[in-house]
């Protein structure tokens, strides 16, 4: 009876080992694509900025694929709006505001008064014609902290306007 409990309590004992070994290969896997998706968008801007924009256009895609393959793994990691928002400025350069303003608003989940992904959730909602988010969206960032000047500019454009007239 003795042998059996302790049979038992070991192969207990061996299966949360690997269980706890999976997660934690997991949670490390999923920390290193993230790592290599802001990697990728530095390159990308770099390239941008230098004029080379086939090379930023690659790293731009390779940034979202480590991204999206991120999301998909398991294990453990907290959430950072910082890469939120580096997915989303990829998404935005590759010309797919949608996603985009998907990776601003989840970004926004985990820190409601981040001014970048306010303002940048500003400025991609106004370029969908969703003038309304756009507005809240500003005005919450102004609040917070004064916005740039092209900001500005956007933001007093949207109070003049009409709600739903969008650009």
């Amino acid at each position: 009876m003795e042998r059996n409990l302790c049979l038992a309590f070991a192969g207990l004992f061996l299966l949360l080992f690997f269980g706890m070994a999976w997660f934690g290969v997991s949670s490390v896997a999923r920390r290193l694509d993230m790592t290599h998706m802001e990697s990728n968008f530095r390159a990308a801007e770099e390239a941008r900025h230098g004029g080379r924009k086939k090379f930023a256009a690659q790293a731009y895609r390779a940034a979202v694929v480590k991204y999206r393959r991120g999301l998909s793994r398991g294990g453990y990691y907290p959430v950072k709006s910082g890469e939120s928002l580096t997915a989303g400025n990829c998404y935005w350069q590759r010309r797919q505001p949608r996603a985009a303003l998907q990776c601003y608003e989840e970004g926004l989940r985990c820190e409601p008064f981040s001014i970048s992904l306010l303002s940048s959730l500003g400025s991609c909602a106004y370029h969908l014609g969703e003038s309304e988010k756009a507005l809240v969206a500003l005005e919450k960032s102004s609040s917070i902290y004064p916005l740039k000047k092209e900001m500005r500019l956007l933001l007093r454009k949207l109070r003049t306007a009409k709600p739903g007239e969008g650009k």
